[in-house]
């Protein structure tokens, strides 16, 4: 489930604060994540100056639409027939013995160069997809017409730019014998196949209907919640006039967002111009993005910091607790000491205060629903 972190500056402190907060907890893959200001402290929200420097608009009784979606039958349906395709099962193919692309097929293989075989080029009940791209150019291509049980040789080039130095352009000999050939197709929804799910409470393909029904509608309220405290904190955001603004806090902002996409591409073993790149974007645009992002996000939090101060809006001693309590178990800690010595406390207690700003916007808001259908 989505855990209630919606702004853009909300998600970014929290992901300061959290990086490596689950399971896998970031002891071997430490990385100095600390956001510091220039003379070299940290920059919490105590530290600001915010009287004098944010002068408020309206920030109360404002009125934003909230779209309400409907979710059909026939969403559900759809869904389901989505998650079913999603996990395909094999089957093995019995009205040919031909291999056509698409297929799976269950290989031995043994690749040489110069006669020699070379290391990672041989494996056994290897499962392979026909098409998929996952082997050099050449292989998959050379396996289609190839029958059940036939042994054939694929005389084949690695590419130039192959990552293995010694095998880049090389001319290579791969011996391929094909064990069996599978389709894969989407499981049938019945109630076996709901009961290998394992999902607490649904045993039956109507609890399992049921069940996709409500995580859906939970999903487009959150959407919903989403978009309306966004609509709210860009109106006092625009409503409000700021002056000097920090850029301490800016440089916070844009550093929370470097750590956080850092750690994205750590996770799929990249560093994070080629995390940036694999994800369609030119590095120096993606740090313009990243600095206006920022800039936006301090004036958030600038102005949500003016409304605490007008309102008295804190986080008390209490409340901190309360919420490390409710919190530490969905980011994967043991227990509360563990969270406390991972997360630090006082940048923890900045996020929870916009939080609180943005309920008390929201409580303070005429919301208008408006329904739709679901995409």
């Amino acid at each position: 489930m989505k855990r209630k972190i919606t702004l853009m500056l909300v998600m970014m402190l929290i992901g300061l604060q959290l990086i490596g907060c689950s399971n896998e907890k970031a002891e071997d893959t430490k990385e100095d994540t600390t956001v510091e200001s220039a003379e070299g402290a940290k920059l919490y929200f105590k530290d600001l100056a915010v009287e004098g420097n944010v002068v408020l608009g309206d920030y109360k009784n404002l009125e934003v639409v909230s779209n309400v979606v409907t979710i059909t039958d026939e969403d559900v349906d759809t869904y389901i027939n989505y998650l079913l395709s999603a996990s395909p099962e094999k089957k093995e193919v019995t009205d040919r013995d031909v291999v056509e692309n698409g297929d799976v097929v269950n290989i031995d293989y043994v690749g040489k160069k110069d006669g020699v075989a070379f290391d990672g080029g041989t494996a056994s009940g290897y499962d392979l997809g026909i098409g998929s791209g996952s082997f050099i150019p050449g292989f998959e291509e050379g396996l289609i017409g190839v029958k059940k049980g036939e042994t054939v040789d694929l005389n084949l080039s690695f590419p130039e730019n192959y990552h293995a130095a010694d095998l880049a352009g090389a001319e290579v000999v791969f011996t391929v014998t094909v064990n069996a050939i599978y389709e894969e197709v989407a499981p049938e929804l019945n109630d076996a196949y709901v009961a290998g799910l394992q999902l607490e409470n649904v045993s039956t393909t109507e609890d399992y209907r049921a069940y996709i029904r409500n995580m859906m509608e939970e999903g487009e309220k959150e959407y919903a919640l989403q978009d309306v405290q966004t609509q709210l904190i860009t109106m006092v955001t625009e409503a409000a006039t700021v002056e000097n603004l920090p850029q301490e806090l800016i440089d916070k902002f844009f550093d929370v967002n470097i750590n956080n996409m850092t750690y994205n591409a750590m996770m799929y073993g990249m560093d994070l111009e080629s995390f940036v790149a694999a994800n369609g974007m030119e590095y120096d645009a993606f740090l313009e993005d990243a600095t206006a992002a920022a800039e936006i996000s301090a004036k958030q939090a600038f102005v949500c910091l003016a409304i605490a101060q007008e309102e008295n809006i804190v986080i008390t001693d209490e409340e901190l607790e309360q919420k490390i309590e409710e919190n530490y178990a969905g980011y994967g800690y043991a227990n509360v000491e563990d969270f406390k010595a991972a997360v630090d406390m006082e940048e923890y207690k900045d996020s929870l205060l916009l939080n609180k700003v943005v309920d008390f916007l929201q409580e303070n808001a005429t919301i208008t629903e408006v329904p739709e259908l679901a995409e």
